[in-house]
């Protein structure tokens, strides 16, 4: 019986074992960045990688624009990946050289000023006051 039980076991276990393999390769031939992922969250992985980028073909903004924003992004967390894909697409999307640029140096300037700011504790109440913010 423990034999019979086993071998259902391990039946069952290699059916499923196989079933992932298949999944998984026909996920690698649709992406070959589903190969990121381990096998068992590739799918779902798969999945909200599709829906997070309906954000830039259906969200509220433009195509170039959501492009432009996604390398200023890419440029501040210092993702060479990230820049080179990003800058494709937004050559793709209608994105020119001067509008990449303008893109990548509002991410520097923003770095640049916050690293002033922080460094020097300039504080958030005193920034309020020189923007006009109300206290919460």
């Amino acid at each position: 019986m423990k034999k019979l039980l086993l071998l259902l076991l391990f039946s069952c276990a290699f059916g499923y074992s196989q079933t992932v393999d298949e999944d998984y390769n026909i996920l690698l031939k649709k992406s070959p960045f589903n190969k990121m992922y381990p096998k068992a969250v590739a799918s779902d992985a798969a999945e909200y990688f599709a829906e997070w980028n309906k954000i830039f073909y259906q969200g509220p903004i433009a195509l170039k624009e959501a492009r432009l924003a996604a390398i200023s992004a890419s440029v501040a967390m210092k993702c060479e990946y990230c820049i080179t894909a990003q800058v494709h697409m937004a050559k793709a999307a209608g994105a020119s050289e001067d509008e990449i640029k303008a893109a990548i140096f509002i991410a520097a300037e923003v770095a640049r000023f916050s690293s002033l700011l922080y460094g020097n504790e300039f504080g958030m109440d005193n920034l309020k006051s020189i923007l006009g913010i109300q206290p919460d």
